[in-house]
C-alpha cells in the first residue's frame, strides 16, 4: 500500500471527487480523507497502475488546486475492496490552507439562468467549482459545521448532490437552494430597477457591502457627499469584457479580467469618466463575480455601475446589516442577505500586473519563503496587512487599510487569529513577531502587546528595507533595490522616501528636505513646493503673507525628509492640479496622469556622489516656460533617470536592480528604470506576488527574519 499526504490548496476544489475518479480508472482501491489541513490518500493495486495514478495526480488535478509537495509511505496492504472517500480526520497539524472565494462557474452560471433549473436566478448557487471558501470558514478541515452555512440544513435534493460522488456538488460545502438557503431580504429585480432609476443601492456580498449605483455625474457626486470621498476614484463592474473595453484600453488584460479571481484591474480610460475617476487617466473595472451580480445585470438596463466599498475613509469594509442600516442611512435600498461574512474581504486591485491590493480571489494562498520558522509580522500602518509563515511558505491576510483608526486596528486582530486557526498555529508556536520601526505606528504597539502577553521575541524592520527585503523573497534573489514611496521612518530619525538599498547598507537616496507643519506637508503639496523652492509661488492655496511666514519657519523646522512622494507631491503643486491630498497618494496620481500626454524636456536632475539633488532641479523646472504637461513629465524622467546613475553608481555594483514602494506603481518612472537598467545590461525587478506597497512590508518583514536590519 502506498499512503501519500498530500499539501497544498488541496480542499473545497473538488480534490477528493477527483482522487477518487482516476482512483477507479486505474483500478486502485484505497481511500482519501481531509486530514486537518491537507488530504490523506492509500492506493492499493498493482506497481503500473500506481505510476499511473501519480502521474494523473500531478497532470490532471482541478485547475484551481495546487500541490505543494507530497509525502510518500510504503506500508503493507490492507486489503481495500473499493475506493472510498472517507470522512474528514481530526487536525495532526501541517501548513495547507483553503482557497480563495471562486468566481461563479460557467456551469452553475447555466443553470442560474436556466428558468426549468431548481436553483433559477437563486443568488447562491455554487459547486465544488465556485463560491465562497475564505469569507465564510470558521477553521479547518473545511466542512460545512465549520463555515457560516452550517446555519442552513440541506433539504433532501442538496443532500442527495452533496453526497453523489459523481456530482459537481460533491461535498461542495456552501451548497445550497431556494428551499432551504440563504435569502436576501428584497427583490435583486427590485433592486436593478432602483439603480437603473438612478438610486444608490448597498449590496451585501461576499466579502462585504459595496454601494452600486449607476455611472451618471449627478448621482456619482450624490455618492461622494454621502461617502465623504470627494476625489477618491471609484471601481465599476460592467456587465462584461466588451462593456469593460468601451470604457478602457484593454493591453492584455482579458485573461486575468475574466479569471475566477476576478479583480479589479486599473486601465487607461477610453472615455473621460470625470466623475468616476477625477484628474485621473485610468480607471478601475471588475466584471461580475458573484451569482447577485449577474442577477442584477439580468434584470437591468445598464450595462456599467459604480461598485465601491461600502465604508468611508480609514474604516474596514462592513459585513452585517445592523452595521450598515447604522452607518448607510443614505442609501436608497439594502439588498442584504442573511448568510454570515466570517471574514471580510475587499476586492483585489492590479494594475500594470502589480497589486495594489491583494485581497479577494488570492487569500489566503502561500508564497515561498526561504526559512521555515513561524514568524508574524504586523505590517506597516496604512493600506495594511499581516502575514504569518509557516513550513516554508508566507501567508498574507486580505486587505486591512488605515491600522491608525480603531475599528480597523481590532479589524487586524481579527484577522491575526482567524489566519492562525487556519494555519493552525496558537501562540505558543510562533518564535518572532515583526513590526516597523516608527514608534508611533499602532501596528508596533499592538506587536509590542503581543511580545509582552506570549513572551515571544519582538524584531523592528526599517520600513524601506522591509519593501526590499520582500521583493528579494519574491524572486529569491539577491539585489539592489530603490525603494521610493511616501514615508518611512528611517535609521537616522528622518522620514525615508526615496532610498537606494544594497544588503543591509543605505548607498543612494533623495536630497532631505524640511517639512513645514510636518505632517501637514503630506496633505498639503504646496508646502513641500516652498520648501524645494525656498521663495514663493504665486496664487497657489496660500496666500502671499501665509507663504512668507511658512518660508520663515523652514530653517526652524527639525523634520526632514528624502521622500520621493513628496517630491511628486510638489511636482502636482507646481502644474497646478493638486492642492490638497484628501486620500492617500492623491496629488502623486494626478501628476502621473497629466505626465502620460507630456513630452520630456530633456532636463537632467543631478546625482552628487550618494545623493540624488531635488531642489535644484525643482528651482530648474519651475523657471521653465513650457505646458504643465511636459513639466510633469520632465519631472518623472529626469527621476527614473537620477535613480539610474545613482544605483549604477554603486561601488561592485555586481546584482540586478528592483523596484519597491508605492511609486513603484508609477508607469513612466517603471519604464525609465527598466529601459536604462536595460541599457546598461542590469537585470531590472518589480513585484508580482504581494503589492509593491505598504500591503507588502508584512511580507518583506517576515522575509526578513534572518536579516538583522
Amino acid at each position: 500500500m502506498l499512503k501519500l499526504q498530500v499539501h497544498g490548496i488541496v480542499q473545497a476544489v473538488g480534490f477528493r471527487p477527483f482522487v477518487h475518479r482516476i482512483a477507479v480508472d486505474n483500478n486502485l482501491t484505497g481511500y482519501i480523507a481531509n486530514v486537518g489541513d491537507h488530504v490523506e490518500i492509500s492506493v492499493e493495486g498493482s506497481a503500473e497502475n500506481i505510476e499511473r495514478f501519480l502521474k494523473d495526480l500531478q497532470n490532471k488535478a482541478p485547475p484551481i488546486s495546487e500541490i505543494d509537495r507530497i509525502d510518500e509511505e510504503m506500508l503493507p496492504d490492507q486489503n481495500f475492496k473499493t475506493f472510498e472517500v472517507m470522512k474528514s480526520q481530526k487536525r495532526r497539524g501541517g501548513e495547507s490552507i483553503i482557497p480563495p472565494d471562486i468566481a461563479t462557474c460557467d456551469d452553475c452560471l447555466e443553470e442560474l439562468f436556466s428558468s426549468s433549473d431548481r436553483r433559477y436566478l437563486y443568488p447562491f448557487i455554487n459547486c465544488t467549482n465556485c463560491g465562497p471558501r475564505f469569507t465564510i470558514i470558521e477553521e479547518i478541515p473545511y466542512d460545512r459545521e465549520k463555515t457560516s452555512m452550517k446555519a442552513f440544513p440541506m433539504c433532501e435534493f442538496c443532500q442527495n448532490q452533496y453526497s453523489t460522488i459523481t456530482n459537481r456538488r460533491y461535498h461542495a460545502e456552501p451548497v445550497c437552494c431556494p428551499q432551504e438557503g440563504p435569502k436576501f431580504s428584497m427583490s435583486i429585480e427590485e433592486a436593478a430597477h432602483l439603480l437603473d432609476e438612478g438610486r444608490i443601492v448597498a449590496v451585501k456580498g461576499l466579502g462585504g457591502y459595496h454601494i452600486a449605483c449607476r455611472i451618471d455625474d449627478d448621482v456619482v457626486t450624490t455618492l461622494r457627499k454621502a461617502l465623504n470621498r470627494p476625489q477618491q476614484p471609484f471601481a465599476l463592474m460592467a456587465r462584461n469584457t466588451e462593456t469593460a473595453g468601451s470604457l478602457a484600453h484593454l493591453r492584455g488584460e482579458e485573461e486575468l479580467l475574466e479569471s475566477w479571481m476576478r479583480p479589479i484591474i486599473v486601465m487607461p480610460k477610453r472615455i473621460p469618466l470625470d466623475a468616476v475617476a477625477p484628474g485621473l487617466h485610468t480607471i478601475g473595472i471588475m466584471l461580475p463575480y458573484a451569482p447577485v451580480h449577474h442577477i442584477l445585470f439580468h434584470f437591468s438596463s445598464s450595462d456599467v455601475f459604480v461598485m465601491t466599498s461600502a465604508n468611508f475613509p480609514g474604516n474596514p469594509m462592513i459585513t452585517d446589516n445592523a452595521t450598515a442600516q447604522r452607518e448607510l442611512p443614505f442609501a436608497d435600498a439594502f439588498l442584504a442577505h442573511n448568510l454570515k461574512i466570517v471574514n471580510r474581504c475587499d476586492d483585489s486591485v492590479i494594475r500594470n500586473g502589480l497589486f495594489i491590493r491583494r485581497s479577494r480571489g488570492f487569500v489566503p494562498r502561500g508564497i515561498p519563503v526561504r526559512h521555515q520558522r513561524v514568524v508574524l509580522g504586523v505590517g506597516g500602518e496604512l493600506n495594511n496587512t499581516v502575514c504569518i509563515t509557516k513550513g516554508g511558505k508566507a501567508f498574507l491576510s486580505q486587505h486591512i487599510g488605515d491600522t491608525s483608526h480603531y475599528d480597523t486596528l481590532l479589524f487586524q486582530k481579527e484577522a491575526i487569529s482567524h489566519l492562525m486557526r487556519l494555519l493552525g498555529v496558537d501562540w505558543s508556536a510562533v518564535e518572532l513577531i515583526m513590526c516597523d520601526l516608527h514608534p508611533q505606528y499602532t501596528t508596533g504597539k499592538q506587536a509590542e502587546e503581543f511580545s509582552r502577553a506570549y513572551g515571544i521575541p519582538l524584531r523592528k524592520v526599517q520600513h524601506h528595507f522591509a519593501h526590499a527585503r520582500g521583493l528579494m523573497a519574491e524572486h529569491d534573489q539577491e539585489m539592489a533595490v530603490i525603494a521610493a514611496d511616501g514615508a518611512g521612518y528611517g535609521l537616522d530619525g528622518n522620514v525615508w522616501g526615496g532610498e537606494i538599498l544594497s544588503g543591509s547598507e543605505r548607498v543612494g537616496h533623495l536630497e532631505y528636505v524640511p517639512m513645514p507643519g510636518g505632517d501637514l506637508a503630506t496633505k498639503y503639496p504646496e508646502r513641500m513646493l516652498l520648501s524645494y523652492l525656498e521663495h514663493e509661488v504665486p496664487g497657489y492655496r496660500y496666500s502671499q503673507e501665509e507663504q512668507k511666514v511658512l518660508l520663515s519657519l523652514l530653517k526652524k523646522e527639525n523634520v526632514f525628509t528624502s521622500s520621493t512622494g513628496r517630491f511628486l507631491d510638489s511636482i502636482a503643486a507646481l502644474t497646478g492640479i493638486c492642492f490638497e491630498r484628501t486620500y492617500e497618494g492623491e496629488p502623486a496620481m494626478k501628476a502621473e496622469s497629466l505626465a502620460m500626454n507630456g513630452c520630456d524636456l530633456g532636463l537632467e536632475m543631478e546625482v552628487e556622489g550618494d545623493v540624488i539633488m531635488v531642489r535644484d532641479f525643482m528651482k530648474r523646472i519651475s523657471e521653465v516656460d513650457a505646458p504643465a504637461k511636459d513639466v510633469a513629465r520632465t519631472a518623472h524622467a529626469a527621476l527614473g533617470r537620477a535613480y539610474s546613475e545613482a544605483v549604477s553608481n554603486c561601488e561592485d555594483l555586481h546584482v540586478p536592480v528592483g523596484f519597491s514602494g508605492g511609486v513603484a506603481y508609477n508607469e513612466i518612472i517603471t519604464n525609465v528604470l527598466r529601459k536604462e537598467m536595460h541599457r546598461r545590461g542590469i537585470k531590472f525587478y518589480t513585484h508580482c506576488k504581494v503589492p509593491p506597497g505598504d500591503g507588502g512590508t508584512s511580507f518583506g518583514q517576515v522575509a526578513s527574519v534572518d536579516d538583522d536590519v
